[in-house]
């Protein structure tokens, strides 16, 4: 059985199909969380986004982009959530990479609000640690990929400190209450 995406694709429907090239579709589903919702996504059967190669993606977001201007002018909300469900864990029902774009009103109905935690230093410090080794690894496969004649701008010890001491989300997670 193909998913609920992949079935959209394969129906062609003009009710539901908004726009499609040869890599993206622009569709509006059955079944929404709100009326005027729409989903953007690749016509490749890619199941999360970290297997949507970069150029993909890039499409992907300038299209979501395009249409939710297009929902700001046509159905006139006082907001939107651009939304990407990314794994089970995460509440993603359909196993094909989307971005949902959803119109939003005061008091519509939709609680998308979760309650802040405040960590612990060492938490947050593990935390960082880790995904800055991991970044770096990732960045170090990259280059390894990459033609020789390309540049590397390596920053110094100095420039990665203060790039630390000045992480506008660390610090925002701190202040968080």
């Amino acid at each position: 059985m193909k998913c609920e995406y992949c079935e959209i694709i394969d129906r062609n429907n003009d009710k539901e199909i908004i726009y499609q090239d040869d890599d993206v579709v622009v569709a509006v589903k059955d079944f929404v969380t709100i009326t005027g919702q729409i989903t953007v996504f690749p016509k490749k059967h890619l199941t999360i986004l970290e297997m949507v190669p970069e150029k993909l993606l890039e499409k992907c977001t300038i299209i979501s982009n395009k249409i939710g201007m297009a929902v700001f002018d046509g159905l006139a909300p006082q907001g939107t959530n651009v939304l990407v469900q990314n794994g089970l864990g995460a509440g993603q029902k359909v196993p094909h990479f989307g971005i949902e774009i959803i119109p939003r009103r005061e008091n519509d109905g939709l609680d998308f609000q979760w309650e802040a935690k405040q960590f612990r230093e060492d938490e947050l410090d593990a935390t960082l640690m880790t995904l800055t080794e991991t970044l770096e690894s990732l960045g170090q496969d990259k280059q390894k990929n990459q033609p020789e004649s390309s540049e590397k701008i390596e920053k110094t010890g100095k420039e990665k400190k203060e790039e630390k001491k000045d992480n506008y989300l660390l610090k925002s997670i701190r202040r968080i209450p």
